[in-house]
């Protein structure tokens, strides 16, 4: 059942001109992340994906609990580290989308349901 929605649209540009600060890379992105973003349009995509989960989440959660890392095939998962948010009862999708100028992400939070037998 799906109990939080969020969604974030970000500048390439903005996050290109952030990428100058070297603390930026490492207060925004978890060590494995850093070795994946290697264009801004990466960093933003993660940036907006991690400002869509926070919203669609609700509770205090910081950018670096967050970890969003592609499959295989590409597809990006979201994996949430926080006390806040209890990884046994939801669960979060992601989804990050790029274009020419801007980055865009929609994040869902949804609860398990757990049937008795």
């Amino acid at each position: 059942m799906v109990v939080g929605m969020g969604i974030d649209l970000v500048e390439i540009a903005r996050i290109e001109r952030a990428m100058r600060n070297p603390r930026f890379i490492a207060r925004i992105l978890t060590p494995l992340e850093a070795e994946f973003c290697t264009t801004p349009a990466r960093v933003a995509g993660r940036w907006a994906a991690k400002e869509a989960l926070i919203k669609a989440i609700g509770l205090p959660v910081s950018f670096q609990e967050i970890e969003i890392l592609p499959t295989g095939t590409g597809q990006p998962v979201a994996v949430v580290r926080s006390r806040h948010l209890d990884g046994k009862r939801f669960r979060v999708q992601v989804s990050i989308t790029h274009e020419r100028t801007h980055a865009a992400a929609v994040a869902l939070l949804e609860r398990l349901v757990i049937q008795a037998r």
